[in-house]
């Protein structure tokens, strides 16, 4: 009996060793990082007149692949979509916390309630333009706004720039 029980033992050590050494080689090779939410990008009917109204009320929104213009002529709004796939250990969604991070650069502001994650830039050029880079899980939101006569912005142009982030934002996390 004590044989028996010998043998169960140094079978059983045997069976831990080799499942510690099989989720050791399952966590090198990535297999419980968070891919996230997005394989692919959204395409542009995520991007409708309505969801643009604040920025642009009479928007004609156009798609060139992972890129959505919309515009009136004088103001163009554009959106780009990149996925962050996960690398080794680290996930999407945090891979595509650390671009936004690195990129936000020394003039920018974080944007709470907008996305996982947002933040804003005004940049001091001509047509007075603003971006909004935003991470909804694995894909980074690159929103832009401006001038395209050179000018000054129109005055909702500001507070309607955040409003449209946050309504794609919603539709994005549907």
């Amino acid at each position: 009996m004590q044989r028996f029980w010998r043998i169960a033992l140094i079978v059983l050590a045997v069976v831990a060793a080799f499942a510690a050494t099989g989720l050791g080689v399952a966590y090198t090779l990535g297999v419980f990082t968070e891919a996230g939410r997005f394989s692919a990008a959204p395409d542009c009917a995520v991007l409708d007149a309505s969801a643009v109204a604040a920025v642009v009320p009479a928007a004609k929104v156009e798609a060139d692949g992972a890129n959505c213009t919309a515009g009136d002529g004088q103001t163009q709004l554009n959106v780009g979509f990149t996925v962050v796939p996960k690398k080794g250990t680290v996930g999407g969604p945090e891979l595509a916390s650390r671009y936004l991070e690195v990129t936000s650069g020394t003039e920018s502001e974080p944007l709470d309630g907008v996305g996982d994650q947002a933040v804003r830039q005004r940049v001091r050029a001509i047509g007075q333009p603003q971006i909004i880079t935003m991470r909804v899980s694995n894909l980074i939101v690159v929103l832009s706004v401006a001038n395209l006569g050179g000018g000054e912005l129109p005055a909702a142009a500001d507070t309607g720039l955040v409003e449209v982030a946050k309504t794609l934002a919603a539709k994005l996390n549907a």
